[in-house]
């Protein structure tokens, strides 16, 4: 009985140090998602801000402006 219970506490240490090892690497890449997705939301308002740009000259010479929907959720929100 004794011998066991002590394999058992021996059983249970290992998987708490595999469990803490998982949610280690659960967090890093939550913040490596984080991270990409924060440089691909800058990319595409990058990429936007020069489409608007050369939309903007021709819209100019129309005589109207307004900004694209896209753009203004991003400062709204």
């Amino acid at each position: 009985m004794k011998l066991r219970v002590k394999s058992l506490i021996i059983e249970n240490a290992a998987l708490c140090d595999e469990v803490a090892k998982i949610q280690e690497n659960i967090q890093i890449v939550k913040e490596e998602r984080k991270f990409l997705l924060q440089k691909l939301l800058e990319h595409e308002n990058d990429s936007d801000i020069v489409h608007t740009y050369s939309k903007d000259s021709i819209a100019v010479s129309n005589g109207s402006r307004s900004k694209p929907k896209k753009i203004q959720n991003l400062k709204e929100g």
